[in-house]
């Protein structure tokens, strides 16, 4: 016989004031006061209350008995809340359930569940021919934190006037299902039994949780959504920099990069993605936010790389086996940022890869984009009504666009972001909208006129369909930028695409080559990996190929600089390892990769963050590197510290480095992708994550993913 027993409830035993356990960093942030006075006006009594209930795995823990259980098994509507923590790895875990126990009515039950891998769902049966709602989101809850198992915050609001049930999760609402036919617990036949821990199928306990049940809190009402928000919200651990409904009006938000300024200033870039997570072709821009105190507060995102040929707008992407694999097909997008700062001068510089209209890494053309007259390199078009292979124009100096057959200027101009121009008269085009019905995506003309870019899929010029690599830089961190630049003039023309390795770039501080600022690139041609540097504080580019690979493997790369300047890069590889390979001559060659033992990856690899650290740790320079460490998907987040020594060795192999610290972001089942590190001014590490696995079709198009925490090198100091 199990013996359970009653703990402290973690949550506070009141339904409407618990107790942070930590602060929700959710934007748009509320003051604690009004949020407490909201709460308390829609104060409802719960019909069902229990707290601190400890279940051993398997056991389960029964309900029939307690008072206000009859309430349960008659339900036609409600709200549930409730507050947890596992201490199980088993892949469904019910935390409350209302069913039919007796033989052969298996399939007669609700619950309320999460998985080891972060999901949280609601199944709600009558068996399968009579009716079965589902609602789930992966990757909405946690496991641990700073290597303690912590307690999650859920909620199911089942609202009947409205035929809808949505879920919530420590402070946001993950998921919604509309439902003409309603229906609810007392719908289902036959119901006898209520529990906590499991759910009763045919006189056993199915789906095992183990752990603690906080609080849980059942009413026949509807409590708001700012309500639920709010109450699970009090256990959030961690910060949305970006996040759905923010001032670049996107829902999703994919691939960080983020900075420490040499004032302190901490800067963070993302994509802004509109069309969910899909990569270019999608409609993509590229979101920008900075913090002036330390990385403790942002402000709100801008856009710096923005383009406005579909409308921005924040739309529910579908997630069903069809609508989620449906893309965008006609914009233009910038993707995967690099943020580099100029130390010397204080510029900061955001690059991206940019697509042209319809155009992403699969379907790009061979090429550089370019044409080169009289030992020049300039941007080739052709006009709409030519055929595709046909780019007989160039934009020259000043913007003057020549046919160049014969070698004269056309009446057509371009300004400094590309913007088109008829004799001096800009041009425009109609904007385009994007909405579903079912799961056909439909591209439609508003009567919205936005200028008319060479990128746009109707311009009267347009650019050859490859990628590009985009610039801008700000003086001012980011509060202004400069015009755009295209800096691919290098780009090799049996390349199909050359991209940025995205995270951040790094200058060089000490050495021969100090002052050098090095951006990694990757291809598909000639070389897998390489380098783009500059050593006139970004005025022009060079481009480096750092091996002979090709195939087209995603060698997404970061640099870190060794004690006497020269380089480490740490890079993506589709041979299922993490590579290293190093430079003693400023980046212009590299060595041959060496696989980097004791850190698993998938056969496709996951972009990692590497960093160097200010400060020695047990005595050593230090670098700090930032990556799943999983061989079935992008889970088991990792924060290794490695020790910098000397070998006694002259070039590349003069130093190695013993990775010293393990740190687990979370437990080993939690989705963890790409990611960036920084040192932050208080010599604290910042992350900012994707929280989830963005290689599984299951955890496409999820909202709020890109989270930022900060640790101290201590907790981070975990042995390997």
């Amino acid at each position: 016989m199990y013996n359970y027993k009653r703990v402290i409830s973690v949550a506070a035993a009141a339904a409407l004031c618990m107790t942070p356990l930590s602060v929700s960093a959710q934007e748009p942030q509320r003051d604690e006061a009004v949020v407490l006075e909201q709460v308390s006006e829609s104060a409802v009594s719960p019909v069902f209350e229990i707290d601190g209930i400890e279940i051993p795995e398997g056991a389960g823990f029964r309900l029939n008995e307690e008072p206000g259980a009859e309430a349960l098994k008659s339900l036609e509507q409600g709200t549930i809340l409730i507050s947890y923590k596992s201490t199980s790895e088993n892949g469904i875990q019910s935390l409350f359930s209302v069913g039919n126990s007796t033989a052969g009515n298996q399939n007669r039950h609700f619950h309320i569940y999460v998985t080891n891998a972060g999901g949280v769902g609601m199944e709600l049966r009558n068996n399968d021919n009579v009716f079965k709602y589902t609602l789930n989101r992966p990757a909405a809850v946690r496991g641990s934190y700073k290597g303690e198992r912590v307690s999650n915050t859920v909620a199911l609001k089942a609202d009947k006037a409205n035929g809808q049930y949505k879920l919530f999760a420590n402070g946001e609402l993950i998921a919604t299902l509309d439902q003409a036919a309603f229906k609810f617990i007392n719908d289902i036949t036959g119901v006898d039994n209520a529990m906590l821990g499991g759910t009763m199928r045919q006189g056993a306990v199915a789906y095992p949780f183990g752990g603690t049940i906080n609080s849980i809190k059942v009413y026949q009402d509807m409590l708001s959504d700012e309500d639920l928000t709010a109450l699970t919200g009090e256990t959030a651990y961690a910060k949305n920099i970006f996040y759905a409904g923010d001032a670049t009006k996107s829902n999703y938000f994919r691939i960080p990069s983020l900075l420490t300024l040499k004032s302190g200033t901490v800067i963070a870039a993302a994509d802004a993605r509109y069309g969910g997570t899909h990569d270019s072709k999608s409609k993509i821009n590229m979101a920008f936010a900075k913090s002036t105190d330390g990385g403790e507060t942002w402000g709100q995102p801008t856009l710096p790389l923005r383009f406005e040929d579909y409308v921005d707008k924040n739309i529910d992407w579908p997630r069903d086996d069809v609508g989620k694999n449906v893309q965008i097909q006609g914009s233009a997008s910038y993707i995967d940022p690099v943020l580099l700062e100029d130390k010397e001068t204080s510029r900061i510089f955001l690059f991206a890869d940019l697509m042209p209209a319809g155009i992403g890494s699969s379907n790009a053309a061979v090429g550089s984009g370019f044409k080169e007259i009289d030992g020049k390199k300039y941007l080739k078009l052709r006009w709409k009504d030519d055929a595709s292979g046909d780019y007989g124009y160039t934009i020259r100096e000043n913007g003057v666009i020549y046919n160049d057959a014969a070698n004269t200027p056309t009446e057509y101009s371009v300004d400094a972001e590309y913007n088109l121009y008829q004799n001096g008269t800009a041009l425009t085009c109609k904007q385009y909208d994007y909405n579903f019905e079912g799961t056909t995506l439909l591209e439609t003309k508003t009567d919205t006129d936005v200028t008319m870019k060479v990128f746009y899929k109707d311009a009267v010029f347009k650019v050859f369909p490859t990628n590009y690599l985009a610039m801008r830089y700000s003086d001012d961190e980011g509060d202004t930028w400069s015009d755009l630049e295209i800096v691919s003039t290098f780009k090799p023309e049996v390349s199909k695409f050359l991209v940025v390795g995205p995270g951040v770039g790094i200058q060089i501080s000490k050495g021969e080559h100090a002052g050098r600022l090095l951006v990694p690139l990757y291809s598909k041609s000639s070389a897998e990996l390489g380098f783009m540097y500059s050593d006139d504080h970004g005025d022009t580019w060079i481009y480096v190929e750092a091996d002979h690979f090709t195939g087209g493997a995603t060698a997404e790369a970061q640099i870190v600089e060794m004690p006497d300047g020269s380089l480490k890069t740490y890079m993506r590889t589709g041979s299922g390892y993490i590579a290293e390979v190093s430079s003693v001559d400023g980046g212009e060659t590299w060595s041959d990769r060496v696989p980097l033992s004791g850190i698993a990856t998938t056969s496709y690899g996951t972009q990692l963050s590497v960093i160097n650290y200010s400060q020695p740790i047990d005595g050593k320079p230090a670098i700090i590197l930032s990556a799943p460490n999983a061989t079935n998907g992008r889970k088991n987040g990792k924060i290794w510290i490695g020790l910098i020594n000397e070998t006694g060795n002259s070039g590349t192999d003069k130093y190695s480095v013993e990775w010293k610290y393990c740190y687990s972001v979370d437990t080993p089942q939690m989705g963890y992708s790409y990611s960036c590190l920084t040192e932050l001014p208080n010599g604290e590490i910042g992350v900012l994550y994707e929280k989830y696995d963005s290689w599984s079709r299951n955890e496409l198009h999820l909202k709020n993913i890109l989270k930022y925490e900060t640790f101290t090198i201590d907790e981070l100091k975990v042995p390997f």
